[in-house]
Formats: C-alpha cells, sequence, structure tokens
C-alpha cells in the first residue's frame, strides 16, 4: 500500500457512525459524521434551533440577546435568568478576600468539599429542619444546584428508567437524558394552583419508574407545595420503591407567613431522597456557583466518584467565603430582608398585570418568580419574549424552555423591578391594541363584504 493510499479517507463511513450533520458543517466540508452520542447529538440539533423555539434554554439565548443590545447601547433591565440580586452580601466577600491568598496556595479540597463546608451544611440542615445530617459521608459540594442533579442523574439512573417529573418545571430532564433515562411528565393544572396530586402521579409509575423529581418552592410557578402534598408524595416513594430528588434552591423565600417543608421531614423517606440546594439564589452568589446535596452515603459516594473524575472538586477559596453565608444570625436578617423585599416586588407586579386584558396570572406563594399566561395574544412565549425585549427593553425568559408555552417567566430580583413591570405592562397593553386594531380591521372587512354581497 502506498503512502498515499494510507494517508487518504475513507469514502464511506459505517452506517452506526453516521449521523445527520448541521448544513453549515456539511458546506465546510469539516466532517462527515457525528463524533457526538445519540443523546447528546439530541440535545446538540435542539440547541441549533433554540433561537427560533426557546428549547430547551431560551432563556440564555433571550439574555445574550439582551447583552448584544446592551453592547449597542440600548438600555436593558435582565428579568430572564432567576436571580435575586448580584450584590454578594459583605460578610461573604470579605471572608473570601481574606482568605483567598492563603487558600489560593494551599492544597485542594477533598472531593466531597472542605470539612468546614460540609459540616456547616449539616449543623444547618439539623437547626432548620430538624434532620440529622452526617457531614462525613452525607454531604457533597458541587459546583451549583445543577451539578448536584446531574450527578444524581448519572449516579442513579440506568438506561430506560423513568423519571417523574411535574411541569412545567426547571430543565431536570435534561441530566435524565444524558444518564440514558425517560423524562416521564406530569402536567400540573393551573386551575387547581399547581396542586402536585400523589393520586394522579401514581397513575404514571411502571415497573421501570426510578425517581420522582419535586421542587419546592417551585420554579417556575412560584408555588409553595403544602406538607400535605409532599406527605403523599412521601407516602408514594415509600409504597412503590422509588428515589425522590427535592430541588429546594428557594427554600425559606416564602411570602404571607407560608411555612416551607423540606420533605427531608419524613422520617420514613429519608433512605431515598436526594435534598439538593444552591448558595446562588438564597445568598445572592450565583458567580460563586456552589450548591450541594444531601443523601444516604451511598447515593453521596456514587455522585463523588463523578466528581472526582470530572471536575476533582470545588475551589476551596470559595468554598470558604460560603461559611459566613450559613452563620444563622446574618442568614436570618438576610432571609427577612430579602422575602420582604420580593413580597413589595410581587404586589407591584401582579397589581399592574392582573389589569391587562389577556393576561392570567396566579399570585407566587414563594421564590422571586412570576408565570404569567400570555397565550391569548398568538404569539409563542419565544416570539413574545423578543417582542419584550425589542419594544421594551426587557429581558425575560419562554415558557417553553420550562415546558409551559404559553407562558413568560419574569424574575423579581433587581433593584430597577418596577421599572421592568411598568415597560413591559406598557408594551404588553401596545399588544393588546394592535391585536384589537386587527380584529376591528378584519370586522369592517367582513361587514363591507356582506354588504356588497
Amino acid at each position: 500500500m502506498t503512502n498515499q493510499k494510507k494517508n487518504q479517507r475513507p469514502a464511506k463511513v459505517k452506517a452506526s457512525r453516521r449521523q445527520e450533520v448541521s448544513s453549515k458543517e456539511r458546506e465546510d466540508g469539516l466532517i462527515s459524521f457525528s463524533p457526538l452520542s445519540k443523546r447528546l447529538w439530541s440535545l446538540a440539533t435542539k440547541y441549533e434551533t433554540m433561537a427560533e423555539t426557546g428549547e430547551p434554554f431560551g432563556t440564555i439565548v433571550i439574555a445574550e440577546m439582551g447583552q448584544k443590545l446592551l453592547s449597542e447601547g440600548k438600555d436593558v433591565i435582565f428579568c430572564a435568568e432567576s436571580i435575586m440580586s448580584t450584590r454578594v452580601p459583605d460578610p461573604v466577600l470579605e471572608e473570601t478576600i481574606e482568605n483567598f491568598r492563603s487558600l489560593a496556595v494551599g492544597h485542594e479540597a477533598p472531593f466531597l468539599g472542605t470539612e468546614e463546608l460540609r459540616r456547616a451544611i449539616a449543623t444547618r440542615f439539623e437547626r432548620l429542619y430538624g434532620q440529622k445530617v452526617n457531614w462525613e459521608n452525607e454531604v457533597i459540594v458541587t459546583s451549583g444546584s445543577m451539578q448536584a442533579e446531574y450527578y444524581s442523574m448519572s449516579a442513579l439512573i440506568n438506561p430506560r428508567d423513568q423519571v417523574i417529573i411535574p411541569t412545567p418545571s426547571f430543565f431536570f430532564d435534561i441530566p435524565v437524558e444524558l444518564a440514558g433515562g425517560q423524562s416521564v411528565f406530569y402536567k400540573l393544572d393551573p386551575e387547581r394552583n399547581y396542586f402536585h396530586d400523589a393520586r394522579e402521579i401514581e397513575r404514571l409509575v411502571t415497573n421501570r419508574t426510578k425517581m420522582i423529581v419535586v421542587c419546592n418552592p417551585h420554579n417556575p410557578t412560584g408555588r409553595v407545595l403544602t406538607e400535605d402534598e409532599l406527605a403523599g408524595i412521601a407516602e408514594l416513594a415509600r409504597k412503590r420503591d422509588l428515589l425522590i430528588l427535592h430541588d429546594q434552591v428557594y427554600e425559606r423565600i416564602t411570602f404571607d407567613g407560608r411555612p416551607f417543608t423540606p420533605i427531608a421531614r419524613f422520617k420514613e423517606i429519608r433512605d431515598r431522597l436526594i435534598t439538593v440546594s444552591s448558595f446562588s439564589k438564597l445568598f445572592n452568589m450565583i458567580n460563586y456557583r456552589l450548591g450541594y446535596a444531601i443523601a444516604p452515603p451511598q447515593i453521596i459516594r456514587g455522585m463523588e466518584l463523578i466528581q472526582s473524575f470530572s471536575s476533582m472538586g470545588i475551589p476551596s477559596m470559595l468554598q470558604r467565603g460560603a461559611l459566613a453565608a450559613l452563620n444563622p444570625d446574618f442568614e436570618n436578617r438576610h432571609i427577612a430582608e430579602t422575602v420582604a423585599s420580593l413580597e413589595s416586588a410581587r404586589e407591584y407586579a401582579i397589581s399592574m398585570l392582573e389589569k391587562i386584558k389577556g393576561v392570567k396570572i396566579i399570585k407566587p406563594e414563594g421564590t422571586n418568580l412570576l408565570f404569567p399566561d400570555v397565550s391569548s395574544f398568538g404569539m409563542s412565549s419565544m416570539d413574545f419574549c423578543k417582542y419584550l425585549l425589542q419594544e421594551a427593553g426587557v429581558a425575560c425568559a419562554p415558557g417553553i424552555a420550562y415546558h409551559g408555552e404559553g407562558h413568560i417567566r419574569i424574575s423579581l430580583g433587581g433593584e430597577r423591578i418596577k421599572e421592568a413591570i411598568d415597560r413591559v405592562v406598557e408594551a404588553i397593553e401596545k399588544l393588546e391594541t394592535i391585536k384589537n386594531s386587527q380584529k376591528k380591521k378584519v370586522i369592517q372587512q367582513t361587514t363591507k363584504h356582506k354588504i356588497q354581497g
């Protein structure tokens, strides 16, 4: 065989390796097949059309469009991503800065997280929720709550295992699919205030069901589940031998004195429960990318194995900063101020939006989120958000990204939230005027036709 023949690329690729490629890749002649796995390829193809469809993560598309407008000199208020505030509390910053130099040159943190932070997380959980947690083998510190959820799914879900996810929801389905599992959606009814009915959920359980996901307080609807709802889900998990992943990143952010109940309160399911939380939402530490999971030792061990062969843990200087956030006096004061501010913003937003014809809105019981129904305007949620961005200079999130087409999600965090709501209201009212004008024009044309006929 000549050197020329040795270096030639095969004219054909085996069919098992062949997958569709994007038009740009075909034109550029970069690859003749995709090297990606089928699971990842499916997600990648969704990303190609995400700017039009809003799936699976249209929130980031709108945020990036907003940043582009901002760079062009347009005044944009960002309400798409769920951020309470971008201002990190002073005690957290001071603790980070004070220890940065010494920790930056020290040894790397253990894969599970620093002893100090895991102890503080376990102590806090017992103080607030009455569950004793072994910091040594029941806590793992991760890069945000999303990583904790991804590690959970990767450690627990086998190919073809089913995971029940109430919708609308955060995109828990993505880590399920990446793990080779199948998402089974339980559609929540807005007419019932997004009530989680364990009897209805049980109808979706099969011999392949492995896990139920619970998000409480709920993203994106702002619903806070009652103790009875959670008791029903806990009993279902116990009876049908299912795992529960409880995302409680909005813990303690509840309004009108409504209590927050962690599903960990039910002792009978603690051996099958993964509780996930985050420093991003509660403590405005979004750029720290710190989250954690509390679970039985065997599950934490599985998550640790994945973390050890991926990121090899979280920077210790960031973990040291988080210690200050878990000081009880600071946390209680910070939570009280945050809730008071969000309640004020919620009241203003609801009073303005509920007046608009064509907008349906349910008053959120917690979180920093609003999830109004704008389906009456006949636009996709992605197009509606693009309209608000261009017309009002406000970046909101499309409902389709949260399995809630016909809705938009508005984050109440930020100092300019009342101005943002005013702009959104004005833009929607303008849209309603245009819609009525077009309707009137159609009626006039139809009437004219009839008279002439």
